[in-house]
């Protein structure tokens, strides 16, 4: 299954698409959508259990949203989204649509622990 990369250029994230490279937004708007500039999950004591999962003595696994961000890549479901939410237009909270969906589809992706 073919994976799709991000770039930041300038500050901008950029998300790799069929059809070239997509601006999503700004990484300061993305950071300030998800809640700041690392992001932490919440482990139970079964979940920990796992040989793998690294976290502290609370269960908590905290990571940097950016560094995270660059390094993380997409199937063609969470592209196609992404590519149909408009960027022109925005949000209640003034960012632009396409921005929001991309922090919004993230971050249930991390809570799901891996899952949309």
């Amino acid at each position: 299954m073919k994976r799709y990369e991000t770039d930041v250029r300038e500050g901008v994230l950029h998300l790799e698409t069929p059809d070239g490279w997509l601006e999503v937004g700004e990484m300061d708007a993305i950071c300030e959508l998800v809640g700041g500039e690392t992001y932490t999950l919440e482990y139970d004591t079964r979940q920990r259990q796992v040989g793998w999962l690294d976290t502290d003595e609370d269960g908590r696994l905290s990571f940097e949203v950016r560094e995270t961000i660059r390094e993380t890549t997409f199937d063609s479901e969470f592209v196609e989204a992404i590519a149909n939410a408009p960027f022109e237009e925005t949000n209640e909270d003034g960012y632009p649509k396409r921005t929001a969906a991309f922090a919004d589809m993230l971050t249930a992706i991390w809570d799901g622990k891996g899952q949309l």
